[in-house]
């Protein structure tokens, strides 16, 4: 087979621009493709628009109503447990929403935080003090266990107050009277727990301090004297009693 020169290829492909269809063939493309339009057109026209009855608006009313309903009796019931919960002790189910509420309150009221931790120390000693009274058994270790949290973060608080010079004297006599009460608590002794040893020696110390920049009467600083000797023999509790009678 001969091979064509490369201006016989050029020639030969330019002869390719003369070639025209047939013109049935032309024709009959054409009515084809009229044809599928017709037919796409009928389609979308012959589709008619759906009609908003009467059904319709009652079936989007009751769905309206009903969200409403279960909206308002969620919160009626929310309400209920939080109004419920404020009877509950440590221990009991819904003592988490009871917490949640404290604290909510005083952060609403502006309290500093030592306050809000004292405020929770001080409720938690009540509930402690209630339970025993009852005899409600089951919540008193729940109630000594939130005691101990509560004086941990307490104890922390009270240190950071004390070195940046913030401490407010009359909250640290506040959770002195707390930790009186929770002392008189029948059958309860918790003058060895850790957490909360470690706030009374913290309480007994700040008092100390304070005593001593006070101008006392001859029988204060004796008792003073005293309280210092508590104090070094770590009997917080002894100590705390006598600095409570000279504040009285």
């Amino acid at each position: 087979m001969a091979k064509l020169t490369q201006k016989q290829l050029i020639d030969q492909i330019k002869t390719l621009k003369e070639v025209k269809p047939r013109k049935e063939w032309a024709v009959l493309l054409k009515s084809q493709i009229l044809e599928s339009a017709a037919e796409k057109e009928t389609i979308r026209v012959s589709v008619p628009a759906k009609k908003i009855g009467i059904m319709d608006v009652f079936s989007s009313v009751f769905f309206q109503r009903k969200t409403a309903y279960a909206f308002a009796t969620l919160v009626f019931v929310v309400i209920g447990l939080v109004g419920f919960a404020q009877y509950t002790m440590p221990g009991d189910l819904l003592f988490p929403i009871r917490k949640i509420s404290e604290q909510s309150q005083a952060s609403l009221t502006g309290q500093t935080a030592l306050k809000q931790d004292m405020a929770n120390l001080n409720s938690r000693i009540n509930d402690l003090a209630q339970a025993a009274k009852e005899g409600r058994k089951n919540n008193i270790p729940s109630a000594i266990s939130e005691i101990s949290a509560n004086a941990s973060v307490l104890v922390k608080n009270l240190k950071d107050n004390t070195k940046n010079n913030t401490a407010d004297s009359q909250t640290i006599k506040d959770i002195a009277s707390s930790l009186k009460t929770l002392a008189d608590v029948p059958g309860i002794d918790l003058s060895e727990n850790s957490d909360v040893k470690d706030l009374y020696q913290t309480v007994v110390q700040s008092q100390i301090a304070d005593l001593q920049k006070t101008t006392l009467t001859d029988e204060q600083k004796k008792t003073l004297t005293e309280i210092e000797d508590l104090y070094n023999q770590g009997k917080y509790v002894d100590a705390l009693e006598k600095i409570l009678l000279i504040n009285q």
